[in-house]
């Protein structure tokens, strides 16, 4: 950034911060709720035609199909159960990291293959499913541990923080020599249930905890099926170029 740029960026700054003490200052005046902010800020962006500038999409980053199994086997390797099970829910489920380390026994319905998601991206509530195969597996890892309060649990019996789960993902994704994070697997998971389940946009969304059906559109641009992929590649070999 050049002087004048940094210049003009701190004037900029500052001039809205005395804007915005004004304001601050007649809504203390008129006595506001936050209902009442809320009515006169939009009262105020439509009388300045005032609207937010359109985000360009970008379509989420998945692994490959050879990454992704390269990965899950130098996490086998490791013979760590509890990172295995940890690795391995964050695809199943499609949770975000945070929701993953919150997740307590109590929260878990063997037989209904079920997750209870308390208060998630949002603050809200959902149930996530599932493999009945991967059911085994967790609960041989929940009778192993009979006191546990949390699913993933720490020596010091306190549940992993998203910065350990971060740090776990990428010790492996470096040994697998490939580049992932804990969202990489929600992006994996959300695909191929795009490409094979079969469920309705509205069906993902539940699942997902997705706030708008409009966002799971992008993973139908990354799961491409493969029946229209073969449509295209038979339509390209009669081009004559």
């Amino acid at each position: 950034m050049t002087e004048n740029a940094a210049t003009f960026a701190s004037q900029n700054e500052k001039a809205k911060s005395e804007i915005a003490s004004q304001i601050a200052k007649i809504v203390r005046r008129s006595g506001l709720d936050y209902e009442g902010w809320r009515y006169v800020a939009k009262q105020v962006r439509k009388e300045c035609d005032l609207r937010p500038a359109k985000k360009g999409r970008r379509l989420p980053r998945t692994l490959t199909t050879d990454h992704f199994r390269r990965f899950y086997k130098v996490v086998d390797q490791a013979d760590d159960v509890q990172h295995s099970l940890m690795l391995r829910l964050l695809f199943y489920t499609g949770v975000r990291v945070s929701e993953l380390c919150a997740i307590q026994i109590a929260d878990i319905d063997l037989e209904a293959c079920k997750i209870r998601i308390n208060r998630g991206k949002g603050d809200k509530d959902r149930v996530v499913l599932f493999g009945k195969t991967f059911a085994t597996a967790l609960r041989t890892h929940i009778a192993a541990h009979p006191n546990n309060r949390w699913l993933f649990q720490t020596r010091r019996n306190t549940r992993y923080t998203t910065r350990r789960v971060q740090q776990i993902v990428k010790h492996y994704a470096e040994q697998a020599g490939v580049k992932a994070t804990p969202h990489t697997f929600r992006h994996q998971a959300i695909t191929w249930l795009t490409r094979h389940s079969g469920l309705a946009d509205a069906e993902l969304q539940l699942i997902t905890g997705h706030a708008r059906r409009e966002t799971l559109a992008i993973y139908q641009h990354v799961a491409l099926d493969g029946d229209l992929e073969q449509k295209y590649q038979e339509a390209m070999k009669k081009v004559d170029l």
